[in-house]
């Protein structure tokens, strides 16, 4: 059992620097039966997991989460919920729910545990993963339940099953429960926001507005209040003038310090040392906007470190952003697409690992999908191993070609191992979805060997993957869903799919 429990340590990552923590997550517990612990039919049990048991072991597995248990009646308990729901983060319901199941439907992220050997008349699991009685159903508390956010877990508390049976069960009642605390975290966001004007539409590329594609009044506090909503992440929105007043306060030495750092660990540099140091001067600009504002993930549309446009303060953030701030566990993404960026947060919360954002594209004669921007992870293991990486000129730069001039700021290139399992996805909040398939990391020098290099072509970083290209194409709705997409290391389906249940929303697995 202890292997298993260092396994789900290392993969939920429960403490992540650079985000505000307020104590611990709270669950509110109640055990609706004797856990098929009684006399009843089938007698007594040999060995008996208890109540106090049960919660003993869980406080020992999650050691930043108090579980708060009812002592009182199910009715009771339904009744503090719906008087106190914001004194709690989530819902532990262990055991049999009869005719009235309001208690797994009170909006906070549930698990409702079945203890083997119990009936199963008190686990409609249709209806949790639903919320929706059959026709013809008869149920206390109404026809349909609201607020569908329930997992289900199982628990072997007459320990019949082998121990490798009843630790699988634990572990998996563990992981669930510590999605909660992620979610909980999840509502402590506060994003930084920089764009080129504070009336600029949130995420304008990636969402085009109503049927006629454009955009609806009150389009950015819809979009804002629905984070709130979902997820209880905050906006700041600062404008350009800001930003360039931080960049011309910036302590040059230092951003300095910071460029030589990232030249000394890249693999090839090829662009002049003055764009690096600027690239590190903006990045100091977002940081100390981020301090200022006490926000702890950024997103960024700022093209220049100031006012006028000049072609010598062209500045472009991905390489701060990947070599900056995410090795801080602080989350940020070029361009302005907050569900993005909840995606990565999400992502590194659950994986420890860091996601790549960037624009689609399907090439149908290779059968890959290709995910590519001006920056990218390197540190994609969740630990200290870091890719080789290149600097390179920005691929939007006028004079990109010529990497000695002033203005052709900086990209980079890190090419991510093949043969690796990707997840490629996308929350919708204003859909209400999360959308996600995966795929394998090709290795595409392989793929494209008509001497160009690839990865001058368009953005200076991609991600090649194996996918079904046909299903895929045959969803793809820009003006719906957009054009651009988050890659995460590795196969993170399961955890998506039951991050989504717990937030409230729909998955669309769009290569099934």
């Amino acid at each position: 059992m202890k292997r298993i429990y260092v396994i789900i340590s290392a993969v939920l990552l429960i403490c992540i620097s650079g985000f505000a923590q307020s104590g611990n997550t709270k669950i509110f517990t109640i055990f609706t039966s004797g856990g098929c612990g009684c006399t009843g039919s089938g007698g007594a049990p040999k060995t008996f997991t208890t109540h106090e048991q049960v919660v003993s072991m869980l406080q020992k597995a999650c050691p930043d989460i108090d579980f708060i248990v009812w002592k009182g009646t199910n009715p009771d308990g339904l009744t503090e919920i719906e008087k106190n729901k914001d004194n709690y983060h989530g819902m532990l319901v262990v055991g049999e729910l009869h005719g009235d199941y309001r208690l797994a439907f009170t909006g906070l992220p549930t698990i409702v545990v079945y203890n083997l050997w119990e009936f199963n008349a008190g686990h409609p699991w249709n209806l949790f993963a639903t919320g929706k009685a059959p026709e013809g159903s008869v149920l206390a508390g109404g026809i349909d339940y609201k607020a569908v956010k329930i997992l289900n877990a199982q628990l072997d508390r007459r320990n019949t099953c082998t121990p490798a049976v009843r630790d699988s069960m634990f572990n998996d009642l563990v992981y669930k429960i510590k999605l909660i605390k992620i979610i909980k975290e999840l509502a402590e966001t506060r994003i930084l926001m920089v764009t080129n004007s504070v009336d600029e539409n949130i995420a304008e590329v990636n969402y085009r507005g109503d049927i006629n594609q454009s955009f609806p009044e009150y389009h950015n506090l819809n979009y804002t209040q629905k984070m709130k909503e979902l997820y209880g992440v905050e906006i700041v929105r600062v404008g350009a003038e800001e930003f360039y007043e931080a960049c011309s306060k910036v302590n040059m030495r230092e951003a300095e310090r910071i460029a030589d750092e990232w030249i000394k660990n890249a693999q090839r540099v090829e662009v002049n040392r003055n764009e690096i140091v600027k690239t590190a001067r903006g990045y100091l600009a977002h940081d100390a906007l981020r301090e200022k504002y006490k926000c702890n993930a950024v997103s960024t549309h700022i093209r220049s470190v100031a006012a006028g446009d000049q072609l010598k303060d062209r500045y472009n953030p991905g390489v701060g952003l990947e070599l900056g701030f995410k090795p801080r566990g602080i989350m940020a993404v070029c361009q302005n697409y907050p569900d993005l960026l909840i995606s990565e947060i999400i992502a590194y919360k659950l994986t420890g690992r860091h996601s790549m954002f960037g624009d689609v594209m399907y090439d149908a004669a290779n059968s890959v999908e290709i995910i590519l921007h001006c920056g990218i992870p390197v540190y994609i293991y969740g630990d200290e191993r870091r890719l080789p990486y290149i600097i390179r000129p920005h691929a939007e730069s006028p004079v990109r070609d010529k990497p000695d001039e002033p203005g052709a700021s900086t990209g980079m290139t890190a090419e991510w191992p093949a043969g690796e399992p990707v997840t490629i996805w996308e929350m919708h909040s204003l859909h209400g979805k999360i959308r996600l398939h995966t795929g394998d990391v090709v290795d595409g020098h392989k793929i494209y060997t008509g001497g160009e290099d690839i990865y001058n072509i368009m953005c200076t970083a991609k991600v090649i993957a194996k996918v079904d290209v046909k299903k895929l194409q045959d969803q793809f709705m820009p003006s719906y869903y957009g054009i651009h997409t988050v890659a995460t290391p590795g196969d993170i389906r399961k955890q998506i799919k039951d991050m989504a249940v717990l937030l409230g929303l729909k998955t669309d697995e769009s290569d099934k």
